[in-house]
């Protein structure tokens, strides 16, 4: 029985030939042996102690006149141009020129350039560029650039530009931070990002999807939660004119521009002169919170408004502060009806009083030669479009 199963196994071994004439697969290279030197010095790659093969030695100390090459650190390499090391580096490189890792779990320090290609796990510091084209987890830190393609989590920071496609921490710079994903926070002079879950803080905030906030000057997003700044164009948020009426203006319009739940007023308001009150302007900023509940809404708004007694444009001595509290009723989609109370105080720097405002004040709060403060509360009603 074990003769007949010999037998068979040499003739399927025959069997497995190849054709006269084919060529036959030239055998795999055997991988280049590794070799451990625990101290290297160079001049440049192949002008060193490491030899022209230096792609498959070990070092746990590297140091270079010019540069160093080897194709594994644990421990420090040192250079006054550059450090190049292939496979990975588990510790320090220090150069001025510029540092090349295949993959980090470290530190990379230049004055240039720092280039870890694949995964990262530490700290990148430079004076130009940092690039981690991969995963990295820790830091970057830069004068002029930060890239890190592929997933990020830790810190990015730079005084010129920060790039990521996905990153999971901190971005800050002193010009532009871009992410294509980010769950974190991005403060810079300038936010781009795509899915944001965290915050955008800066001049310009621009987002996809923001599940938090932006708190700038300008806020531009698709969606977002709540944006407070300036001017913020959100496509699911808030852009509307509010006209209303109150006893102390008899016409008031506002832009009212957001999020779902923040919002921005500029305001300007009018009273008509007579032969009892003077005629008076006023213009003012806000902000708000929204509630909204089906068709129904509830806005708390906090304005601040100069008073002109004269022209429009003439300077003014008269502060108006307003807490504003309405609830609205939004039967169509770009038509709502709102009312509420508010509480006033009115700052005069003047000598003379604004007109008309005795009959509502509770009393004046505080009152000197140079300064009156008088507060009561009022009514507002009005249509929001």
């Amino acid at each position: 029985m074990k003769l007949q199963v010999w037998v068979c196994a040499g003739v399927m071994a025959g069997m497995v030939s190849f054709p006269a004439g084919a060529e036959q697969p030239a055998p795999e290279a055997p991988p280049a042996q590794v070799v451990h030197k625990p101290f290297s010095v160079s001049l440049l790659p192949g002008i060193s102690t490491n030899g022209f093969s230096s792609g498959n030695v070990v070092n746990n100390i590297s140091v270079g006149m010019l540069a160093t090459h080897a194709g594994r650190v644990d421990g420090l390499a040192m250079a006054m141009v550059g450090n190049w090391v292939d496979r990975e580096m588990r510790g320090m490189e220090l150069a001025v020129g510029a540092n090349y890792a295949g993959q980090v779990q470290g530190t990379q320090m230049a004055v240039g350039l720092n280039v870890a290609g694949g995964a990262m796990r530490g700290w990148q510091s430079a004076a130009g560029v940092n690039v981690a084209a991969g995963e990295m987890v820790g830091a970057q830190f830069a004068a002029g650039l930060n890239v890190a393609s592929g997933k990020a989590w830790g810190l990015q920071a730079a005084s010129g530009l920060n790039i990521a496609q996905e990153l999971v921490g901190v971005q800050m710079s002193a010009g532009l931070s871009i992410a294509g994903n980010l769950q974190g926070a991005q403060l810079s002079v300038v936010n781009i990002g795509g899915d944001v879950s965290g915050a955008q803080v800066g001049i310009v905030n621009v987002g996809r999807r923001v599940k938090g906030l932006q708190l700038g000057l300008i806020n531009v997003a698709s969606e977002a939660d709540s944006s407070i700044g300036l001017l913020s164009f959100v496509g699911n948020g808030q852009q509307h004119v509010q006209v209303w009426g109150s006893e102390m203006l008899m016409t008031n319009v506002a832009l009212k521009l957001g999020g779902r739940t923040m919002h921005t007023l500029f305001t300007v308001g009018l009273r008509p002169g007579s032969e009892s009150r003077q005629r008076l302007w006023a213009t003012g900023l806000g902000v708000g919170g929204h509630i909204p509940v089906g068709p129904f809404f509830v806005d708390v708004d906090v304005l601040a408004s100069s008073l002109h007694t004269g022209g429009f444009i003439e300077p003014t001595g008269h502060l108006l502060g307003q807490l504003r509290v309405v609830a609205g009723w939004q039967p169509v989609k770009h038509f709502a009806i709102f009312g509420g109370l508010t509480a006033n105080t009115l700052v005069s720097f003047e000598d003379e009083e604004v007109q008309g405002v005795d009959r509502f004040k509770l009393g004046r709060v505080y009152d000197t030669d140079r300064v009156r403060v008088q507060t009561w509360p009022g009514l507002v009603a009005g249509l929001q479009i």
